[in-house]
């Protein structure tokens, strides 16, 4: 299993990513659709002797929601990715619940890098709405 598909099975696990659309580096013009994004970044935070390393997987997850001059609309989509900030650092919590990766991988945490913000903003009154995540992992070397 991928990076990504781990973490996409993992935002699952998230009430209300649980169903509907979650895709994978494709965001539908639809409203109220998501998508989690790779995103660069460096990838070897350590590595040891014996190949081993620490490693991040930098992603977005980033969703298309009503936008406009309406401030409760606007605040109501910011509150999502507020509550789901803290659930993300929930998860961090013990027992943790973080993403189950492929042999040999281990995931450590999971952390928002920024908050959830208006990424961009179509006149039909829609807007790309993301929020930055990553993902540092224990990778066992081949030696």
């Amino acid at each position: 299993m991928t990076n990504i598909e781990a973490v996409r099975k993992w935002l699952r696990t998230y009430e209300s990513l649980s169903s509907g659309r979650l895709g994978v580096d494709f965001l539908p013009e639809k409203a109220q659709t998501y998508s989690v994004d790779s995103v660069p970044g460096p990838e070897i935070v350590k590595r040891y002797l014996d190949g081993s390393a620490v490693k991040q997987f930098d992603f977005v997850l980033a969703s298309r929601e009503f936008f406009g001059d309406s401030i409760g609309q606007n605040a109501d989509n910011l509150q999502w990715y507020e509550e789901f900030s803290a659930w993300v650092a929930q998860q961090n919590r013990r027992p943790k619940h973080l993403p189950e990766l492929m042999p040999g991988r281990r995931a450590q945490k999971v952390e928002v890098t920024t908050s959830g913000y208006p990424f961009q903003m179509t006149s039909e009154g829609k807007a790309r709405y993301q929020i930055q995540l990553k993902m540092t992992y224990f990778e066992k070397g081949a030696r």
